[in-house]
């Protein structure tokens, strides 16, 4: 069954035992964030301002490579790298009768190199970064979806399947949905 974020403006599926870490610490408003109880991974999904720079008004993929960098900068990675994109058809879903346009999902997936927990750089973690992206440009929206995975520990060099990452990011952004636009403050077309 899907989880209700944002007060059930929108809905995806994450798995039932993942933690909400709003429980836990303080999350900004912008922010959903979930954190396997058994393990390093995390789902965040962040409602955040239309990326306009940089050609990104006009281009999924460097609206997407904009998030990714911008998650690389607040990771403090030392290097960051994309593996895959998958762009949609650049045909926008009209959701319905006076509401806005939705452009996506676009996604893909890269590696970042992240020292953490005050670690040598020579001890950084390579963390799988998944990432979905969509468009509401009629709300000057952008809504992002990440999943992060430790795969390879700097520290000792062990390897870690991400199998399940992929699954969990793959079950919720297939399932994600906007369920009430008014969450998005733009103007209204």
């Amino acid at each position: 069954m899907p989880r209700q974020l944002y007060g059930g403006a929108i809905s995806c599926s994450i798995p039932d035992n993942y933690v909400d870490a709003s429980d836990l610490r303080q999350v900004p408003d912008t922010q959903e964030v979930f954190m396997a109880p058994d393990s390093d991974l995390s789902l965040i999904v962040e409602v955040l301002e239309l990326v306009k720079q940089d050609g990104a008004a006009d281009s999924l993929e460097k609206a997407l490579k904009f998030h990714f960098d911008s998650l690389a900068h607040d990771n403090a990675a030392l290097s960051s790298e994309v593996s895959r994109y998958n762009l949609p058809s650049a045909a926008p879903h009209p959701q319905g009768p006076g509401l806005p346009t939705l452009l996506g999902p676009a996604t893909l997936e890269g590696t970042q190199t992240v020292s953490k927990f005050n670690k040598p750089d020579s001890e950084a973690d390579t963390v799988l970064i998944q990432l979905a992206l969509w468009r509401i440009p009629d709300r000057d929206a952008d809504v992002t979806l990440s999943v992060n995975w430790p795969v390879r520990s700097g520290a000792t060099g062990e390897e870690r399947d991400a199998t399940e990452a992929r699954k969990v990011f793959d079950e919720a952004w297939r399932s994600f949905q906007i369920n009430d636009f008014g969450l998005f403050a733009g103007s209204a077309s």
